[in-house]
């Protein structure tokens, strides 16, 4: 199971219920994200966070139709950005099928939400200038997962933490 924290931008697109986040304590964070409704060239793009490795995935241009869908969409973006990042086959097989259920609940984390803000920064330095035709997605989760440095992850990339993270497991 997913549980994903949205932002009141994000509540307002989607028309599911939201959960109590305290129900859902016992979830591993690695399951846990955030989301968040960021503005690229006049689109709606989603910006998702995981909650333990700061992973995350830039969707631009999202439409009504996919925000009705957003489950969906989440899962195979979410599988398309590991394929990318060359994450193993067993981590992409355990992530996707924990996100077969998707709970949406408020923000809990105020951190998480700083750094969803650093990200987006960081998505309009890279897209200032450029029509929304010529923004490479792929090179831009990339990089945003590679090469972006967080604080709080004691100087590591999200790449570097997650797969930290799935190596300790073992």
């Amino acid at each position: 199971m997913f549980v994903v924290g949205a932002t009141k931008k994000l509540q307002n697109e989607i028309s599911k219920p939201l959960a109590d986040v305290e129900d859902y304590q016992n979830v591993p964070e690695i399951y846990q994200w955030h989301a968040n409704i960021i503005t690229i060239n006049r689109r709606k793009c989603l910006v998702l966070m995981n909650n333990h490795t700061c992973l995350n995935l830039t969707l631009l241009g999202l439409r009504k139709q996919q925000f009705e869908n957003l489950d969906d969409v989440i899962k195979g973006s979410l599988n398309q950005l590991l394929q990318l990042l060359d994450i193993e086959e067993s981590v992409i097989n355990k992530m996707l099928e924990a996100a077969d259920q998707i709970v949406y609940t408020k923000t809990k984390s105020r951190q998480i939400l700083g750094m969803m803000n650093e990200i987006k920064f960081e998505i309009e330095s890279k897209t200032e200038g450029l029509s929304y035709e010529e923004i490479d997605a792929v090179k831009l989760n990339k990089g945003n997962n590679k090469d972006f440095i967080f604080l709080p992850l004691k100087h590591h990339s999200p790449y570097n933490t997650f797969i930290k993270y799935f190596q300790e497991e073992e």
